[in-house]
């Protein structure tokens, strides 16, 4: 450095002087042409922009039409609701009326059922021959459901949780339930069972559709009693230790299925309605 020269000095500059033009759209959002108009207003007494703009009548205009298609769109879903719930109440009449229809189509068959086996006690009872043949037809047609039963026999009563809180539905009957318990009073050595007035033979379907149990395709509501022919002494007691008792037992304490095995002194199990579609007795059967 020479000597004797006075050293410069540099002027100081603001950190963001590189920054001006952003600093001045914000310092100023407004340019000075609208800043003159806005003090006019004011001083002039007029509101600002934003309070005249709601009383514009196009504004107006189109909030009326906004709130026509509001309405007209609460209108509408309120109709479909309407035609959902009659179209609902329709197939409920309708299936009331086909299940209708369909116990007096059983009740037919029964009455024939019942012409036909006075007509085949007439025609063989006439000789012993004739005898011991009806005395097998009998017995057929109670292994087979073909006619009304009764005996000895027990209740298993079986009926939903008091509290349904499960969203797997563990907690309500389920047609599983219901199998198994045939299941075990046939290994228990039940000679007849039926459901709620429903005959079990062996062409039974226990099925559930959505939350509808159906035996031999007529719909269920709980409770179930499933009532078994058979010794009333013992019938229970094996029950109770067969795989639909303990069944039972596992679902009664984990999901709180109610159920309850009572003996009684005579039941009647109704028949079953059981047409063959398909097998006939083949050659050489007696």
């Amino acid at each position: 450095m020479a000597t004797g020269q006075a050293p410069r000095v540099r002027p100081l500059r603001r950190p963001d002087e590189s920054m001006s033009l952003l600093n001045d759209l914000f310092a100023k959002p407004l340019e000075p042409g609208y800043e003159d108009a806005a003090a006019r207003r004011r001083a002039a007494g007029e509101k600002p922009t934003s309070e005249r703009t709601w009383r514009s009548p196009a504004l107006a205009l189109g909030l009326v039409a906004l709130g026509l298609l509001l309405t007209m769109a609460v209108v509408e879903v309120r109709n479909t609701a309407s035609v959902v719930s009659s179209e609902r109440q329709g197939l409920i009449e309708q299936i009331h009326n086909e299940d209708a229809r369909v116990s007096r189509l059983q009740d037919d068959v029964t009455a024939l059922e019942s012409e036909i086996s006075e007509l085949e006690d007439s025609l063989l009872q006439n000789s012993a021959t004739g005898q011991q043949t009806r005395e097998e037809v009998e017995s057929l047609q109670a292994t087979t459901g073909a006619v009304a039963v009764t005996g000895p026999g027990v209740v298993v009563t079986v009926d939903d949780a008091e509290e349904q809180n499960a969203e797997d539905g563990t907690d309500r009957v389920l047609d599983v339930d219901l199998q198994q318990v045939v299941n075990g009073l046939w290994a228990a050595g039940a000679e007849a069972v039926s459901i709620n007035g429903q005959r079990i033979t062996p062409l039974t379907a226990i099925r559930q559709a959505q939350d509808i149990i159906q035996i031999n395709y007529r719909p269920m509501n709980a409770p179930y009693e499933v009532s078994a022919l058979g010794d009333s002494r013992s019938l229970a007691n094996d029950f109770a230790h067969s795989a639909g008792g303990r069944w039972l037992s596992s679902i009664a304490g984990k999901n709180g299925i109610y159920y309850k095995v009572s003996s009684h002194d005579s039941l009647t199990l109704p028949a079953g309605n059981t047409p063959l579609s398909y097998a006939t007795p083949g050659e050489g059967a007696s």
